[in-house]
């Protein structure tokens, strides 16, 4: 029976259920068979009743995707889990509060000097903001705890529970694996037992895929007490059959298989171990040693990109095949912006990627833009949107920027507006590929191409500040933020120029974290157990020497995200030596004549 139809079969006979889909295997398309099937078996009782279909996603631009295939149908509400759980909740403000204090007790113990006891006796309400950290003492929940405000509302208040069932008999997760343990277990462990006749929930994704830290993975312990049923989706619809037969080899729950008539091109897989480096000589420190081999690396890692280029590989902008590179660092580095990581990555070790990659420090969007978190939109406020406008003769575009992200009102359908600020912006293209960042930012102030966001005014005034009189701790924090901003105004633009590129898919390198999701023709992952030693280790995954569980199953849902992405063709750049036991797992894999060496 496909799953559609089991599917059909679990909402006869109102059990909730899990699907488990593997990569290609068309989930989202399966999720919005279901929702239409129910919108045309249930739709009329759902609109006498005022109620509604839940579909929660995992990101605004899933959500987008499901509301343009569902022809935005009222009949379903539509929405990220943050902003469902918060629409859930916000009405009982006397509960928020104090279920709110008490985390607030909790995180007195670890922060005795940053959480005040008797927080319900001074806030009147609670709100969210959609900004990581919470404001206890203004009332105010932030993106991280309302993910435990919602648990505790949902264990220790029922009635919630049975309004939530009242208004929405059915409720879908999307990429279930990428959802919160707590919110799946209020979900699981008080919303459908106290409501099983009532509501049906439906959970769709795959364990194997998940990638982020906070996700649970699997609810095999919920198929396993009987909670939920299983409903395994087998077909994939992306890979070539090599590729599936490798991807068999990765994970044990699922066995995949072309669909029934389709019909795929004969594809390939290989996997190339690097063995051509010198030993460790004696007394050398592990760091000294893997830095001396970097530019054999780089030989190996060029030598397999021509050899691609060869076969008919493209690399160019908009190619249809792909580089994966597991960390950010090597991601720049390779894109052309290493450097500029590099400085973010000094001044925020754990966010650099957040602060230039995802552009969301005034610093980073003065140049490149940001995205607007809430619609996944891009906002077109950078510098280097001004530029892109003119290479592609925009001039309501232009026109449009300088009203919004300038300083000046000009009218461009006048020839003499038109040659001015064609003369600016050709000034401004040969700063940049000239000049440094900070002779580019002040090229568009002087010619009043942009103007200064109120984030980069306060980032302004606080590297300028006089530290007379301040504490050493005041002081310390304020040098850190000027030698950050003085090192990227200090950098040549050409490294800006490369992050743009990158933002835009202009490039052909991507991590494998941000490419879940999407698939190309051809795909090289490159793997190296230097990147990042204290969340992945490929050599201690494939021959099962890894001692950390965790590290272990990152390791292998990451391998196995990054080889999925391949439609035809797919080879594997171990950058880092895979030693004997390790190969003997990968030959069995990928076959033993697919398997080359670097001695």
């Amino acid at each position: 029976m496909e799953a559609i139809d089991q599917i059909k079969e679990k909402i006869t006979t109102q059990k909730s259920f899990v699907l488990e889909a593997g990569a290609g295997a068309g989930k989202t398309y399966a999720l919005i068979q279901t929702i239409n099937h129910l919108i045309d078996t249930k739709g009329k009782d759902l609109s006498l009743n005022n109620q509604k279909i839940v579909c929660i996603t995992y990101t605004n631009v899933a959500k987008n995707e499901i509301i343009d295939r569902l022809e935005n149908n009222p009949l379903v509400l539509v929405s990220t889990i943050h902003e469902f759980l918060w629409d859930s909740i916000r009405l009982f403000n006397k509960q928020l509060i104090i279920e709110f204090d008490a985390i607030n007790t909790i995180k007195h113990e670890e922060k005795p000097d940053k959480h005040i006891l008797g927080l319900a006796d001074r806030i009147k309400s609670v709100e969210y903001s959609d900004r990581a950290f919470s404001d206890f003492e203004n009332g105010t929940v932030g993106h991280d705890d309302l993910i435990l405000l919602s648990q505790r509302m949902f264990e220790n208040y029922e009635l919630l529970t049975s309004i939530i069932t009242s208004k929405y008999p059915y409720l879908f997760v999307d990429e279930y694996q990428d959802t919160a343990p707590e919110i799946i277990s209020a979900f699981l462990d008080f919303l459908l037992p106290r409501n099983e006749k009532n509501i049906l929930l439906g959970f769709y994704g795959d364990s194997h895929q998940k990638i982020y830290n906070s996700g649970i993975g699997s609810l095999k312990s919920y198929v396993d007490a009987k909670r939920i049923e299983n409903i395994d989706k087998i077909e994939n619809y992306r890979s070539c059959q090599e590729v599936i037969d490798l991807l068999n080899n990765v994970r044990t729950n699922i066995k995949q298989e072309i669909p029934k008539g389709a019909e795929k091109e004969k594809g390939s897989v290989e996997f190339i171990n690097s063995e051509n480096y010198p030993d460790k000589i004696k007394g050398q420190k592990v760091k000294e040693y893997e830095d001396s081999l970097m530019p054999q690396k780089s030989k190996n890692y060029d030598y397999v990109i021509k050899e691609l280029e060869s076969k008919g590989w493209e690399f160019g902008a908009g190619s249809e095949d792909k580089i994966l590179i597991i960390a950010n660092s090597r991601v720049a580095r390779r894109g052309g912006f290493g450097k500029l990581y590099g400085i973010y990555n000094r001044r925020f070790p754990l966010g650099a990627a957040d602060a230039l990659i995802k552009r969301e420090h005034p610093l980073t969007a003065l140049f490149v833009g940001s995205m607007d978190k809430k619609t996944s939109i891009e906002r077109k406020t950078g510098i280097e949107h001004l530029v892109n406008h003119y290479d592609n003769g925009s001039y309501n575009e232009i026109s449009s920027f300088l009203k919004r992200n300038g300083s000046q009102s000009i009218n461009l359908k006048k020839h003499s507006d038109k040659k001015v600020i064609n003369e600016k912006i050709e000034g401004l293209i040969t700063t940049r590929n000239t000049k440094s960042t900070k002779d580019v930012l002040d090229y568009a102030l002087e010619n009043k191409l942009i103007v200064l966001s109120k984030g980069m005014y306060r980032l302004q005034e606080k590297v300028n500040k006089n530290t007379d009189g301040l504490s050493d701790d005041e002081k310390a924090k304020i040098e850190k933020e000027k030698i950050f901003y003085d090192s990227v105004m200090a950098l040549p633009y050409k490294e800006i120029i490369a992050l743009f590129e990158y933002t835009q898919n202009q490039n052909v390198f991507s991590t494998k974290h941000g490419t879940k999701g999407e698939e190309y023709r051809n795909v090289l992952v490159v793997i190296d157990d230097t990147s990042w030693k204290s969340q992945y280790k490929f050599e201690g995954y494939f021959d099962d020497s890894d001692t950390s569980d965790g590290r272990k199953e990152r390791t292998k849902n990451l391998f196995y995200v990054s080889c999925s992405r391949a439609k035809e063709n797919l080879v594997v750049l171990a950058l880092s030596k895979m030693e004997a036991p390790a190969m003997t797992t990968i030959k069995k894999w990928f076959g033993a004549n697919n398997v080359s060496i670097f001695k």
